[in-house]
């Protein structure tokens, strides 16, 4: 539900500039009478709550689609910018951080690959129709069999539905299905120092203004 309102709150947004020059319109139509504000602001207000909300439900609807079908966990965090996911190797096998990498970079999606190491690979990824991209990064554990999905918005996506928000997410889930071949199961839902396994945007610092090749 919380999720939901999240979207419902960017759908609104969304709608807001249409359903004013709307009102607008309809003002300069019909006289700006007392009656003919009290009937425009109506209609208009109605309009705009149904618009939105049958908009915020197809994008929460698609991105529980989109996590079901990758096996990614979904939260209310699921529209911030930046997501960070955990996913787990599906029994750890010799060779299989090469295999994710096969996975990867064979993708038509990825683009700018470049590995920093061994252990990390940075790269782009367009987790829509446009050439915009997201900005992403795998980090293997092999220790643990796990690898550290990191991905970044940053160049105005459309996002889920159309919304602007959720491009991040949706990359992730994109990834974590390009990458099961490769024996890596979805997200598992790993805590990072007592905190969610989807931190929120910009909670490394430093580290916020980085590009996969820099």
């Amino acid at each position: 539900m919380r999720l939901l309102m999240a979207c419902w709150r960017s759908a609104a947004a969304r709608c807001t500039p249409v359903m004013c020059v709307k009102l607008v319109l309809g003002l300069w139509q019909d006289g700006f009478t007392w009656g003919a504000v009290g009937e425009d602001v109506g209609s208009s207000v109605l309009v705009w709550g149904a618009v939105s909300l049958v908009w915020a439900a197809v994008g929460y609807l698609t991105l529980a689609r989109l996590a079901r079908g990758a096996g990614v966990e979904l939260s209310v965090r699921a529209l911030d910018e930046r997501q960070i996911h955990s996913l787990r190797t599906v029994g750890v096998r010799d060779g299989w951080q090469e295999r994710v990498r096969g996975e990867l970079t064979a993708s038509d999606r990825a683009f700018l690959v470049a590995e920093r190491g061994r252990e990390e690979i940075r790269f782009r990824w367009r987790p829509g129709r446009v050439d915009r991209s997201v900005w992403g990064s795998l980090a293997f554990d092999a220790g643990s069999g796990t690898v550290q999905l990191d991905i970044r918005d940053g160049e105005g996506n459309s996002g889920v539905a159309g919304l602007r928000k959720g491009a991040s997410f949706v990359a992730v889930c994109q990834i974590a299905r390009v990458v099961a071949p490769a024996g890596v199961a979805g997200d598992g839902a790993r805590k990072r120092g007592g905190g969610p396994a989807m931190a929120p945007a910009g909670d490394r610092g430093a580290d916020h203004e980085w590009s996969p090749t820099g």
